[in-house]
């Protein structure tokens, strides 16, 4: 979960939280999921407290609505060869490495089209 903090961090130092967040609950809209924060409650909170809704909600998505969670991973375009290098110990431990690709996979999307609109 470091390797997610960081990336948050590094999210937020760029000011691009509220896009991320943005997209992500687009992308959750899209395949009917609750989307876990309120607008703009993200804001306020702590990365920690970021990070461990997004667990929540993923590690709940692999247990209970395994579909809704592969409906996200296609809609995110999470690539599908970042998801064979996990390495299958326990969902809990999964769900910490999916939030890394999902917050990582939404962030190259808001910077590609922050590049595309500049020009």
């Amino acid at each position: 979960m470091e390797d997610a903090r960081h990336l948050l961090d590094q999210i937020k130092a760029a000011g691009q939280l509220e896009a991320v967040m943005h997209q992500l609950k687009k992308d959750y809209e899209r395949v009917n999921v609750t989307f876990p924060f309120g607008e703009p409650a993200y804001t306020n909170l702590l990365t920690s407290e970021i990070l461990q809704r997004f667990h929540e909600n993923l590690y709940f998505l692999l247990m209970e609505h395994f579909d809704h969670y592969l409906n996200l991973m296609y809609t995110a375009d999470v690539p599908e060869h970042e998801f064979r290098e996990i390495q299958p110990t326990d969902v809990v431990e999964v769900a910490e490495e999916v939030v890394m690709l999902l917050l990582k996979r939404e962030w190259q999307k808001v910077q590609l089209r922050s590049r595309f609109d500049q020009k």
